[in-house]
């Protein structure tokens, strides 16, 4: 049974955050207060150039800063493969009801990188597995639906790239490119860990975005088709990067994209003009927050993500009647303490889509 506290693990974190220790939560002296939303705004204020964000609340106000500027995306990407998927149905290319082998999942999974999603989204499914959410029965079978509702509801990273990889890039950027957003990242992100773990099938630093992406991608490839290849990294995990200071190098390499790509999306599907397949994505992207809609709206669509030293989401506001509010926020710089807080940044976000008067305490915020 999908319960509120997965869902909050999921949109809270809605990630590709690796494992970390424990940071306390309280704000030191004369620092904002993230635990609150207008700890958030403070934040805001105080870091311009390190924030993204584009506005609109349906209702004839909006905010920009910095909307082109390519920030990490970490896991607000997955809106490009769900939009994939959900064409895909759409279009009678794929089968929702069809019965996927776990094995085969899995094998996308190189055992950390997603803060036990994937663990957490077989045990949902009521998939035995061990420790590292590998399942202890890889014939098992379940339905292709609960891939892409894995991805969103848990932000499990082994489901984004086992639907690339049925789907192809191909579709992906057709698919995003219906929504407004062309030439989207969608690297490997299985094959972004197994480059921090395994640091000598990285690319120099520095190299360009398409020769690291052709080098995750391959060492992805690898890690399902070689079972050697994957024993060898489960020894190397242990020893892998372990702090947001030595991530950070890895993490300024990882998929980018604007604030203006990933609002373009969002607001295509929350104002129904995303076909074929709009409705289905709509469908998974209401799940999580789906006991946090503003008086009178009808529902939230939302997708967040996380990575060191970065913080980004899309989230939509439905009304009857039409209206719809979108809102697009990537943040870097994002301290450790801070990143534990995203929660009252999902409510500050919301609240401005909402309420005139938090609108306008954002847009100053943003200056």
């Amino acid at each position: 049974m999908l319960t509120r506290r997965h869902l909050l693990a999921g949109a809270a974190a809605g990630s590709a955050a690796l494992l970390l220790p424990g940071i306390a939560n309280a704000a030191g002296p004369g620092t904002p207060d993230t635990t609150t939303e207008q700890g958030w705004l403070d934040w805001i204020a105080a870091h311009r150039r390190d924030v993204s964000v584009l506005i609109d609340d349906g209702a004839g106000r909006r905010a920009a800063l910095n909307t082109e500027v390519r920030r990490v995306l970490a896991s607000s990407v997955k809106v490009v493969h769900l939009s994939a998927y959900a064409t895909a149905v759409a279009e009678g290319s794929v089968d929702p009801k069809e019965q996927i082998r776990v094995g085969d999942w899995d094998a996308h999974h190189p055992f950390v990188s997603d803060g036990r999603a994937h663990f957490q989204a077989l045990n949902w499914l009521g998939v035995p597995c061990d420790d590292y959410g590998i399942a202890k029965d890889p014939e098992q079978r379940v339905p292709l639906a609960r891939i892409p509702e894995a991805m969103i509801f848990f932000s499990d990273n082994a489901a984004t790239d086992y639907l690339r990889t049925r789907l192809g890039d191909p579709a992906l950027r057709r698919a995003a490119a219906r929504g407004g957003w062309t030439r989207p990242d969608t690297r490997s992100l299985g094959g972004e860990v197994l480059m921090l773990m395994m640091p000598e099938y990285a690319p120099r630093p520095g190299s360009p975005v398409a020769v690291r992406r052709a080098r995750g991608d391959a060492v992805a490839r690898r890690f399902v088709a070689d079972p050697a290849f994957r024993a060898e990294a489960f020894k190397r995990f242990p020893s892998m990067p372990a702090t947001p200071e030595e991530q950070w190098p890895w993490t300024k390499g990882h998929g980018q994209g604007s604030a203006s790509d990933l609002f373009s999306l969002h607001h295509s599907l929350a104002k129904d003009r995303y076909r074929p397949g709009g409705a289905l994505a709509r469908e998974i992207l209401a799940q999580p927050l789906s006991d946090r809609v503003p008086p009178g709206a009808s529902e939230v669509l939302f997708k967040g993500g996380s990575l060191p030293y970065s913080l980004t989401l899309g989230l939509s506001v439905r009304w009857p009647g039409g209206r719809a509010g979108t809102a697009a926020v990537l943040l870097t710089g994002v301290s450790a303490q801070d990143m534990q807080n995203s929660l009252p940044l999902i409510s500050a976000v919301l609240s401005s889509l909402s309420d005139p008067a938090r609108f306008a305490a954002l847009r100053r915020a943003l200056g």
